[in-house]
């Protein structure tokens, strides 16, 4: 209770003497709109995007504003300050125009028209120094700089991921791409098990301060494998700086709750050899919530009704670090030599009482389960990449190898206490465990080359050597009081795949036009191994081609349209194929399904971008459609649920997304990034079950905020959105409405950043519902957990940089796994989790 009221006046002190500097102007302060427009002295055109530049007069000028122009060549900052100053206006191709200014008491300084004349002897190369667009569009991908973000400094990379455009982070910190939960995230152009195994934890501990850049990648080509439906979130770290020596950057956080992180990041340069990395920590704790489940039997009167109702906590933590060392042999050969560590850990209590009613309301039976659990999960990759340069620019050879190992263990102790009647057979004290894990070896080379001015062609061959594996074991305590091992046959399980693919690819950019086209071929040989019973074995082989392609006009120079089409492919992982059956439910079961085939989805889209330095504007329309999509189904047997996987699912998606981001002045930003999208599903004729399943309906997301920057490095920011239902083949997810609080201040240029938070401060707690439903079942469970947080966090940089890092420009995508599977992350993981 302490720390809360600490927190919340820090929040009122913080505001008060914001509001108070803000009010406090001297004699010498003054707030002058100064604007005009640029014009050819020769045409009589504007001149759109030229850098516009205010500066004091003397000796060594200091920069005080820099501002482009829009796209009618017209300007207009804010000056507070009397006193003299230097106008400068630069463009390439022109003469650059000085012209001294003044401001006094007017308002408003009008410069008019200002000419600018051709320079006839303009420099081959010119750098511009300007204020940089937030977000640009390429052929395939949207880009958000997170480097220009004055919110980066104080934010973690979760927090940031919410203003990229078309993606969303819902109450319960799930991403969503496009309003779809079928995506990949990258790190550095490369799938990195310390995000795949949990995208949460790991995100919200990564200092946004590291990162440069985050892409969208929408309609991905055929150099990446043929995974990630919705497309590829990839986070590219800072690699290289303009200042000099070395740079660390050290931070922490703590909250409420009791959650906890610290990390450190490092980059320096000596010589030949570049090394950049980091390490972080975290511990969360989600305090004890309710949860209930109610289901009712529509074919059965003897196991008509079933409720469970209890409590549920968990806490964990997690740790992870990455590096990548950069040898550079000469100005054409470069080595890069990268690994990334992620390990956590995860415990969860579960108290319940069971009830089971027949149709008239007599109890059938009655037990108390108390189940302890834990969970190991992680991820190392190690990568080698070979760069070669050419002379002939933009010429480029890479070779590349990566080995990942991904375990995922979990167990369980279940001690089950029997009230009255007789129990399901399922309903037993045990003990039961799975360590399953993936190994995985890639071999890749590319080359891409330029040819003509206009054109580019690219082509690659990978090879990639995949072994999944899991041991199980299950112990009950028998009537005697002993305990006795129960062998299954799915307590040894071995899945490999072995997958060759080579693509093709072309582009060319000639006037307002561009295109980027391309043919993957993939080829996969798998077989599934059951040691215990050899019976089980199976074997399959398949191949598929995979096409691409993408059409680009520029309407206007901020303006382009983009039409799209890319057919994906999504083979199952090992949470999805490993038969290990989860019991610690009694009458809620789970198992996997060895027997999963690949799944094919077919994307069409379109997107219009409109970009300038005040308003940034992307709208995407898209449809994409399969017909063996791998389904979560659920079938009840008397009593007892299963829960497994199965390729059923004829999906039809139809989506609109939007982003908007306005800066009205550099101390107003009002942002959002929304979603909606109808979805049809329904079982094809493969199901186990004889009934057919459907559901449809509207699903889609909103999220919204704004960030104001006071004087002396004060900055406050809000946001809040809004989730909807989420729709499955057999039922449907939880909505969510979450807000949040927080304001930042910097000291030391910058160098040191505080920030206090309040999520969810006026909802403590909240409430999520599933449904789940069929001609034999409808059942509703529902969670309560703690939405109410408060925080604070510290960041300190310190050293320079004068070298840059060179990085291999391309290497291995291994984005054809759905990975664990697990949750809506679309092959993201889903484990650990908490606040934090």
């Amino acid at each position: 209770m302490k720390i809360r009221i600490l927190l919340i006046t820090l929040f009122i002190a913080g505001f008060s003497s914001m509001s108070a500097q803000t009010n406090a102007p001297t004699a010498n302060t003054v707030n002058v709109l100064v604007k005009g427009q640029l014009v050819d002295s020769l045409t009589n055109e504007t001149v759109p995007y030229a850098t516009i530049k205010i500066t004091g007069k003397g000796a060594n000028p200091q920069l005080l504003k820099a501002v482009a122009t829009d796209d009618n060549g017209k300007f207009q900052l804010t000056m507070n300050k009397k006193g003299e100053y230097l106008f400068t206006a630069e463009f390439i191709g022109k003469k650059t125009v000085t012209k001294a200014i003044e401001i006094g008491n007017a308002k408003t300084l009008d410069l008019g028209t200002i000419l600018m004349p051709d320079d006839a002897q303009a420099l081959s190369e010119v750098v511009i120094s300007a204020q940089k667009p937030l977000v640009k569009v390429d052929l395939d991908k949207i880009t958000y700089s997170m480097e220009d973000d004055p919110e980066a400094k104080t934010n973690n990379v979760l927090d940031m991921l919410k203003k990229v455009p078309m993606v969303t982070v819902d109450g319960e910190e799930n991403i969503q791409l496009k309003g779809s939960s079928n995506y990949k995230i990258y790190l550095n152009g490369k799938p990195s098990n310390m995000i795949t195994s949990n995208p949460k934890d790991v995100l919200r501990s990564m200092p946004a301060s590291t990162i440069k850049d985050i892409e969208v990648i929408t309609d991905p080509g055929a150099k990446y494998d043929a995974e990630g439906v919705a497309g590829i979130i990839n986070i590219i770290t800072q690699k290289n700086s303009s200042m000099g020596g070395y740079t660390a950057t050290l931070n922490g956080r703590v909250d409420d709750l009791g959650g906890f992180g610290a990390g450190a990041y490092l980059q320096i340069k000596q010589g030949i050899v570049g090394f950049t990395g980091g390490y972080n920590y975290y511990e969360y704790k989600r305090p004890k919530g309710e949860s209930s489940f109610y289901r009712e039997n529509l074919k059965n009167d003897d196991f008509k009704y079933l409720s469970q109702t209890g409590f549920s906590k968990n806490n964990g933590n997690g740790q992870y670090g990455n590096g990548e060392l950069s040898f550079e042999l000469d100005t054409l050969n470069l080595i890069n030599v990268g690994f990334n560590r992620y390990f956590g850990e995860g415990k969860s209590t579960n108290e319940q009482i069971a009830e089971m009613l027949k149709k008239d309301n007599a109890p059938q039976y009655t037990y108390e389960l108390d189940s302890r659990s834990a969970q190991n999960y992680g991820g190392t990759d190690i990568n080698v990449d070979y760069q070669r340069t050419f002379k002939k620019k933009d010429q480029l050879f890479t070779a590349s190898y990566r080995f990942s190992l991904s375990p995922n263990d979990s167990k369980s102790d279940n001690l089950v206490t029997h009230i009255n009647g007789t129990l399901p057979a399922t309903a037993e004290t045990n003990n039961q465990f799975t360590d399953a894990d993936m190994k995985e070896h890639t071999f890749q080379t590319d080359f891409v080359t330029p040819f003509g001015k206009i054109h580019n062609l690219e082509a690659g061959v990978k090879y990639i050597i995949r072994l999944n594996q899991s041991n199980s074991g299950y112990d009950f305590l028998n009537a005697d009081g002993t305990w006795i091992n129960k062998p299954q046959m799915y307590d040894k399980f071995k899945h490999e795949q072995d997958i060759l693919a080579a693509y093709g690819g072309y582009s060319a950019k000639f006037q307002k036009w561009g295109m980027k086209t391309g043919l993957r071929y993939e080829a996969t040989w798998l077989e599934a191994k059951f040691p215990k019973d050899e019976s089980k074995n199976f074997k399959n082989d398949y191949s598929n081609l995979v096409p691409s392609a993408t059409i680009t006009y520029q309407l206007k120079p901020t303006q382009n349209i983009r039409f799209g089409y890319n057919m994906r492919i999504q083979r199952p992982g090992i949470y999805q194929l490993n038969p290990y059956e989860d019991t610690s439910n009694p009458n809620n079961t789970r198992i996997g399904n060895s027997s999963l085939d690949a799944v094919k989805n077919h994307n069409f889209s379109i997107n219009f971008g409109s970009f300038s330095r005040t308003l940034n504007l992307n709208l995407n329309m898209s449809y994409d459609f399969e017909n063996n999509g791998i389904e979560s189904i659920t079938t009840l047997n008397n009593d007892v649920a299963t829960t497994t996987y199965q390729n059923i699912g004829e999906r039809k998606n139809l989506g609109l997304s939007g982003y908007v981001n306005w800066s009205p002045n550099d101390k107003i930003r009002i942002y959002s990034n929304m979603s909606g999208r109808y979805v049809d599903i329904k079982s094809n004729s493969n199901s186990l079950s004889n009934a057919k399943m459907s559901n449809s309906g509207l699903t889609g997301n909103i999220f919204a905020g704004g960030q104001y920057s006071f004087p002396h490095n004060f900055k406050a920011y809000i946001n809040t959105g809004y989730f909807s239902r989420q729709i499955s083949l057999q039922g449907e997810g939880p909505s969510f409405f979450f807000h949040s609080l927080s304001f930042s201040k910097g000291f030391m240029k910058d160098r040191l950043q505080f920030r206090a938070y309040a999520q969810n401060p006026l909802k403590k707690d909240s409430e999520f519902k599933n449904i789940t439903r069929n001609d034999d079942f409808y059942s509703e469970s529902f969670n309560t957990n703690r939405m109410r947080q408060f925080g604070v966090s510290v960041s300190f940089r310190f050293g320079e940089m004068k070298a840059q890092i060179k990085k291999a420009q391309r290497s291995i995508n291994n984005d054809d796994n759905m990975s664990s599977g697990q949750g809506n992350q679309g092959g993201q993981g889903g484990q650990g989790g908490g606040q934090n």
